[in-house]
């Protein structure tokens, strides 16, 4: 793992006790425990150890020894940055054999990979300069790095990590030291800590260790169980504790609650502890684990011995590398259609772990770019004292200065010279698949082709005369005259939240059916469907659409999408492909200021911006308190801080224990009656979880019940599912279809009970264990259990489909009696048994997320938003609050900061996106040259 903080002056003194803290470590004076590195330091004649009063002067930015301090700073206090601590954190079971089993060959090991991660640190180096008012960005290429290898966590815990602290110190060209412009340091951290993984799990590879790997790159050494490391890591549960206070876990908290946690439950190192005795304990309690520390790693073979220096190895570790950019691509791809360099490079360093370095994926990328497979981005840039999100291209620069009068080849020198001066910044790559854009591009052809290819239905004005005198406004009256009167294949509508779209679509239905037509209603998810057909109007999801919809279109039929907003791009295509095929109409309807898919794409943003003729739904009906009407309107149009101030009931509590406790409490108070029309909303799965914990407590449930086996959905992707190292242990897999030859069965549980050698071995539901190949497995869902207690009188939630039971995944019951072999439910319109002999599909339904709540209407919200959660932002503010007929009520940890965070927005990426330039000649000697890519639209190859 690495770690990053951005070091200032009121740090000096933690940075100083990086001597005291390792001063008696039993590898202390071995190999690289305090050293220097870096280009810079050489420079300086910083070789070996790491010497205190040196190091200290560097903080100070004093390159002279004594002498004044080299960079220059806007401030000088506390604040004032000093460099950067970048922590290199091996592996839990990597420290137990290194510093319990006194393997000094895994210290090296790790001492290795730190120091290869740090090279490609330093080759991102950068400084500002200013000349003449103009800001200057220049690769220096050169750090000066102090690096201190520790070996215990503040509970004394084995724990192999190194601290290695940059100076905020440069070189330039020019010989000047300056302060370190980290930018690029800083934003590439993620890529690096996969880099640092990488790095050690093939120096572990080679001296013959087996690892287990895990999520998101993670590994373990396989001799070791996970009980058997959770026995050594008393830290981690210090910290879990303190932020299970916060209402908070690993997974949940952001960066500055981990850091919070960590800090607060640091306790100081005792300078003189007695390191033999200390690791007299650990060896103790290694015999009470069972660890096994002595038994040598499996001798590699003078084939694999060879590996390093015979070329069929590095063609093995091409091949290896291509692959794992492919599934980079993929993984991301599902989620994202425009991937950026750092993390396409940071996820294929964690899908080739086992012996792909990062030379390697750099040259997959190119390879694959250059064939055609990726689709590179056009540089794009920025000036220096500016932000990235203004980045452009070299034909949108060149274009600029030709309409201030210069002619071509001019204004390409000029921005060519910029380039090469740093005046301009090239903006992080992107990428995208061949297959992401053509997608896209197949949406937007549909729509556009299918203009004026159409009969209108309404052939007279009698049907638009019945319009008229029904009690439709005059946005929905407009939104049925599209659909009636339009000659276009595809149409759009964009109503805001609470603008009557059911009641339009009803009175709209009954025209198109008049007509001779068809109407079929789909939308996203089973939520919103429910909300549709609670509206008297017929509605299925469009996956269940998708997957049999063969046979149900005709010239005949028009398809109104509900929601369309969060539809992705593939199943965009896919639903307007099969419209096109059976001379079908489609009727998109949405609010692009909403949440977007989860999935890839954004293709109701597209088509509105390609020119879709679209009808416009701004009269809002839904919300009867005047002030929440105004509110809602002000924050579809993005003005949040005005929506605050007209929604007034904002509650401020900064602890999150004690807000999510209030939330429970104000539920609990109001009426069985008014609980059924409130719905608690908050950004997160962890806080709706906790909120779900405090209402039963609230409502006197907690201790009523029995505790069961309950099933939580695992947020994986396709690719993912296809590598056993994104399993865990205890996860339980539920085929969607037989496997026959894999002795898998449809709807049967099989749990997880190893993933070692990249194979899962399954236990069946009648205990036969099962080795396979998850490669092997399509059409997959993966469960954590959780263990949950239902009492008689919660609510709770299916989630997830049921046929048998005709039971869909959202549907709500209340909990009448929980027996020893059957809980039965009751919804009021009809009662449900569900068995309990195996784990549920069932969750309590008190809180919900923001984006699962988009197409439900109820009288009163209860809204959790927190301002350090990327989940608070202006789309999700403006669902959650336009949920409410009645009522909104918002509980925050920083009110102050609220409208900020509320004012963030986060868009969807599309392929399309993805900016091209035409060839122009380079210009000579400079080092702005790169190299091309010979396919059409003039894409760019990264640098060598």
């Amino acid at each position: 793992m690495l770690t990053h903080k951005v070091l200032t002056r009121q740090d000096v003194g933690d940075v100083a006790s990086y001597y005291g803290d390792g001063a008696d470590d039993y590898y202390a004076k071995e190999g690289e425990a305090q050293v220097w590195q870096g280009t810079g330091a050489e420079l300086l004649g910083l070789v070996g150890e790491v010497d205190a009063d040196r190091f200290r002067q560097l903080l100070a930015g004093q390159v002279e020894p004594g002498g004044p301090a080299s960079r220059r700073s806007t401030r000088d206090d506390a604040k004032t940055r000093i460099g950067i601590d970048l922590t290199f954190s091996a592996p839990k079971s990597v420290s137990l054999l290194a510093l319990i089993g006194g393997d000094a060959a895994v210290v090296a090991a790790h001492d290795r990979a730190v120091t290869l991660t740090l090279e490609d640190v330093e080759r991102r180096a950068e400084a500002r300069q200013k000349i003449d008012g103009v800001s200057r960005i220049e690769k220096t290429g050169n750090l000066i790095i102090a690096k201190f290898r520790h070996e215990t966590t503040r509970a004394y815990d084995p724990a192999l990590h190194t601290h290695a602290v940059a100076m905020n110190l440069t070189r330039r060209a020019d010989g000047e030291w300056r302060a370190l412009h980290n930018d690029e340091i800083i934003r590439a951290t993620a890529y690096m800590g996969a880099e640092y993984r990488a790095h050690l799990a093939r120096e572990l590879e080679t001296l013959g260790h087996e690892l287990r790997y895990g999520p998101q790159g993670t590994f373990e050494l396989a001799r070791f169980s996970r009980e058997q490391i959770e026995a050594f890591s008393v830290r981690s549960r210090e910290i879990e504790a303190e932020l299970a206070l916060k209402g908070r876990t690993r997974g949940s908290a952001s960066r500055a609650e981990r850091q919070a946690a960590t800090m607060k439950t640091r306790g100081r190192k005792e300078p003189h502890l007695d390191r033999a005795q200390l690791h007299a304990q650990w060896v103790e309690r290694a015999r009470e684990a069972q660890l096994d520390l002595q038994a040598a790693p499996r001798p590699r073979g003078l084939f694999k011995m060879l590996q390093k220096f015979w070329s069929p190895a590095k063609v093995a570790e091409h091949v290896k590398a291509r692959l794992a950019v492919e599934s980079a691509m993929r993984h991301i791809g599902e989620r994202e259609a425009a991937v950026s360099h750092e993390r396409l490079i940071a996820k294929a360093l964690e899908y080739g772990m086992d012996g792909v370095r990062s030379g390697a994926i750099f040259t997959a990328i190119r390879e694959a770019v250059a064939e055609g497979e990726i689709v590179a981005e056009a540089p794009r840039f920025f000036a220096a004292g500016e932000r990235g999100e203004a980045a452009r291209t070299v034909d949108d620069l060149v274009r600029d200065l030709m309409t201030e009068g210069q002619r071509e080849p001019v204004a390409l020198a000029l921005v060519q010279d910029a380039i090469v001066t740093g005046r301009l910044i090239e903006a992080p790559r992107r990428y995208a698949t061949p297959e992401a854009i053509a997608r896209e591009e197949k949406v937007l052809r549909i729509e556009r082709e299918g203009r004026g290819a159409l009969i209108p239905l309404a052939k007279d004005e009698s049907a638009l005369e019945r319009l008229l005198r029904t009690k439709l406004n005059a946005g929905q009256l407009d939104a049925v005259r599209v659909m009636l009167t339009t000659p276009n294949r595809v149409v759009g509508i964009e109503g805001l939240a609470g603008t009557g779209k059911s009641f339009m679509l009803k009175a709209a239905a009954a025209e198109v059916e008049q007509a001779g037509h068809k109407v079929q209603m789909l939308a996203p998810y089973g939520g919103q469907v429910k909300a549709l057909r609670e509206f008297g109007l017929e509605a299925r999801t469009v996956a269940s659409f998708l997957n049999s919809q063969r046979n149900s279109l005709d010239s005949k039929s028009v398809l109104v999408i509900d929601e369309a907003g969060v539809m992705p791009a593939r199943q965009m295509a896919k639903v307007l492909e099969a419209a096109e095929a059976a001379g079908s109409r489609v009727v998109l309807i949405g609010d692009r200021a909403q949440t977007k898919a989860i999935e890839a794409g954004r293709p109701f943003d597209q088509l509105i911006r390609a020119g879709m003729p679209t009808a416009g739904m701004k009269e809002i009906q839904r919300q009867s308190n005047s002030l929440l009407r105004e509110a809602v309107g002000l924050a579809a149009e993005g003005a949040a801080k005005a929506a605050l101030e007209k929604l007034g009931d904002v509650i401020e509590i900064r602890d999150a224990g004690a807000r999510r406790r209030t939330i429970a409490k104000d539920y609990a108070r109001l009426s069985p009656e008014a609980r059924k029309e409130t719905l608690i909303l908050s950004g997160t799965n962890e806080g709706r979880r906790e909120i779900k914990t405090r209402v039963r407590e609230a409502l006197g449930l907690a201790g009523q019940g029995k505790v069961l086996e309950c099933l939580v959905r695992r947020d994986t992707t396709q690719e993912e599912r296809l590598f056993a190292r994104n399993y865990h242990v205890g996860d339980r897999v539920q085929p969607e279809q037989d496997h026959r030859a894999l002795g898998l069965k449809r709807g049967e549980l099989y749990t997880v009970e190893d993933t070692i050698a990249d194979k899962l071995t399954l236990r069946s539901p009648t205990g036969r264990q099962l080795r396979i190949d998850p490669a092997e497995l399509r059409n997959v869902s993966v469960y954590e259990t959780v263990r949950q207690e239902l009492a008689r009188g919660d609510v709770v939630r299916i989630t997830r489909n049921d046929a048998a039971k005709d039971l869909a995944n959202g549907d709500r019951f209340t909990v009448t009696y929980v027996g020893s072999q059957n809980v039965f439910l009751e919804s009021g319109k009809r009662e449900v048994s569900l068995p309990r002999d195996r784990p549920m599909h069932i969750d309590c339904a008190y809180a919900t997320t923001v984006h699962s709540s988009q197409g439900l209407t109820v009288d009163r919200v209860l809204i959790e938003a927190e301002t350090n959660r990327k989940t608070t932002s202006g789309d999700t503010f403006y669902v959650a609050i336009s949920r409410a007929r009645l009522e909104a009520h918002v509980y925050t940890d920083d009110a102050q900061g609220l409208p900020r965070a509320i004012d963030r927005e986060f868009q969807k990426s599309a392929a399309l996106d993805l900016q091209r330039q035409i060839d122009r000649p380079s210009k000579a000697g400079g080092d702005w040259q790169r190299e091309r890519v010979s396919k059409p639209a003039g894409d760019w190859e990264m640098e060598r």
